[in-house]
């Protein structure tokens, strides 16, 4: 059976938690996550759509009893679900409880399920999460319902090392007169496929990997051409662990991705002890190249996945009402001729 994470569910969490599986990685490179049980509790007191959901499997009828838990985060726009991790790893020989790969693998499948429909119930629309291309954690994704939408490239270069950028006169802090350009821009670079999983509603008006209303963690950068149209968008998210760079540019302005990168160096003095990471996803042609020229070296390749979400739905009870055993009739009226 598979509930929401309550109190008397700390010692699993607590047994597990050091055998689980971020699928998250990036944003455990720039922070310092709490641990699992942690964000557990935060989540169950603070009942927060921005905290962190858990839902915990157990299931006694097993030999061992089955059991594991997944975490997800809200999104601040409510409609998306980024997943954390996932207990125990497919690959766990931890004790108290080694489990063959296929046990994990259905622990995993049951509770990836769960949290679809689960976030469904909340009005969230979309899961995802962020696994290494070609996995075993990919094909139990794959099997739950999950689809790749695109593959990223990590790349990141250790504190200390990379080599000083020069900043650009033509480049500019994001303002929101610019947030029009860069969503244009967007949209012309990105293939349909990842605009429908990563679009929000037009409420929101944002795509998911540049949010354009920034934290205090994260800076725009703004890259026009000579004659005014925008030629690149560089966002920085800095976090206590690393800094990441995502950069977007025009593939016909050769020089734009160079010139955005060498920017984003000469900033280094502002993150002295971090490293650095940049993200280029499989349709960003000549970012790989010019990171590399830079002393970046590639860390793996990670598969993108998305998961609409499903609801159960109830279906109304229709009230049975009772046939009158005798209708009504209409009786014919008796004139007074024929009463006399």
């Amino acid at each position: 059976m598979i509930v929401s994470f309550g109190l008397r569910h700390i010692w699993l969490v607590r047994q597990l938690q050091n055998a689980c599986t971020i699928v998250d990685l990036k944003s455990a490179l720039l922070d310092e996550p709490p641990t699992p049980l942690r964000a557990a509790l935060q989540g169950y007191f603070l009942k927060s759509r921005l905290g962190t959901f858990t839902y915990v499997l157990q299931a006694p009828d097993h030999d061992a009893g089955l059991r594991g838990f997944a975490q997800a985060r809200g999104h601040p726009s409510g409609l998306v679900w980024n997943l954390l991790c996932l207990a125990p790893a497919l690959d766990c020989q931890t004790k108290p409880m080694p489990l063959l790969a296929e046990e994990a693998a259905t622990i995993w499948y049951r509770l990836l399920l769960h949290l679809c429909i689960a976030a469904g119930e909340r009005h969230v629309q979309r899961l995802f999460a962020w696994v290494p291309a070609d996995s075993p954690a990919e094909e139990v994704f794959r099997q739950a319902g999950f689809a790749v939408y695109c593959h990223e490239r990590l790349f990141w270069h250790p504190p200390g090392e990379v080599r000083s950028g020069t900043p650009s006169t033509r480049i500019n802090l994001l303002r929101p007169e610019n947030q029009l350009d860069v969503q244009k821009l967007y949209h012309r670079v990105t293939p349909r496929s990842v605009l429908q999983a990563e679009e929000l509603n037009s409420q929101q008006g944002n795509s998911l990997p540049y949010q354009l209303n920034l934290l205090g963690s994260e800076q725009g950068h703004v890259l026009y051409g000579n004659r005014g149209e925008m030629e690149g968008y560089l966002h920085i998210t800095a976090g206590p662990r690393g800094v990441c760079m995502r950069l977007l540019t025009q593939p016909e302005a050769s020089n734009g991705a160079a010139e955005l990168l060498d920017h984003a160096l000469a900033l280094r003095s502002h993150y002295p002890s971090r490293p650095f990471y940049c993200a280029v996803r499989d349709y960003e042609g000549g970012l790989q190249t010019a990171l590399e020229e830079r002393g970046f070296a590639l860390i793996n390749t990670y598969s993108l996945l998305v998961k609409h979400t499903t609801v159960r739905v109830r279906k109304p009870v229709r009230k049975l009402v009772p046939a009158l055993e005798k209708k009504a009739e209409i009786a014919p009226t008796v004139s007074r001729s024929e009463a006399e």
